[in-house]
């Protein structure tokens, strides 16, 4: 059971987030003025401290919301979010709660997670964010973005987890999932994973994509497959060869 339905379970969390108690004044009016990303810099960098000068759980769910949007000047955004990740690290334990609050709910998981990691270490941030992950439900296409790009910032952990993770959604029915597991487990180098990955390019029910990406990691790896060569040369495209070693190539 992941972390959100340990803490609330499914039902009796609807319930007790519908009570949650209403937003401080105080809090409400710097969470305005720190997610106004056409406003003054800084009057937004001064909010943005006065919430983490707060340290609340309460301040921490506002100041997180700075990684909800982006403003125009691109070294500045950068800088602001770095800034907030310097908050999140200083505020330490009291912002895990709130970070794996923003976690579930938004997509933009980058710095949250990278904040997380420095305050709890890598075996916890893993743990929480398959937690998340698994407790999600992604029928919505906003719901399958923010579950992919969960996926996508798990990928950077070498975590045992992490392996088990992808290797469950090398069947799932979302392509989209397919592509981040094979492109993942690649990414672990084991040269046995070579065998698990082929399984994908010889299967009838694979798309294109799916294939190709298979094909592209395999190459760019140099892996030998000799043992699916036979079947492999039934299947590729013309643009592709492979060699009597079991490595394939592009024409």
């Amino acid at each position: 059971m992941g972390f959100f339905s340990r803490l609330f379970g499914s039902k009796k969390g609807e319930a007790q987030l519908a009570e949650k108690p209403t937003q401080s004044p105080q809090i409400l009016r710097l969470q305005k003025r720190a997610t106004k990303n056409f406003g003054q810099p800084q009057d937004r960098q001064m909010a943005l401290a006065s919430l983490a000068e707060i340290g609340t759980e309460e301040a921490i769910d506002a100041l997180l919301l700075r990684y909800t949007f982006r403003i125009e000047q691109t070294i500045g955004d950068e800088e602001e979010k770095r800034t907030v990740y310097g908050y999140l690290i200083d505020l330490g334990s009291v912002a895990v709660d709130p970070i794996l609050r923003f976690l579930e709910k938004h997509n933009a998981p980058f710095w949250p997670t990278k904040a997380l990691t420095e305050i709890v270490g890598e075996e916890r941030t893993v743990g929480y964010l398959i937690d998340i992950v698994q407790d999600m439900e992604a029928i919505f296409d906003k719901d399958i973005e923010q579950k992919v790009e969960l996926i996508s910032n798990l990928r950077e952990f070498k975590d045992p987890r992490v392996k088990d993770l992808l290797l469950g959604y090398l069947d799932d029915d979302n392509e989209e999932f397919r592509v981040h597991a094979v492109e993942g487990l690649a990414d672990f180098g084991d040269e046995e994973m070579g065998d698990t990955l082929v399984e994908r390019l010889l299967s009838e029910d694979e798309t294109q994509r799916v294939k190709t990406t298979v094909l592209e990691l395999l190459i760019d790896r140099k892996w030998k497959i000799k043992r699916h060569k036979e079947a492999i040369r039934k299947v590729i495209p013309d643009a592709y060869w492979i060699d009597d070693v079991g490595v394939i190539h592009r024409r």
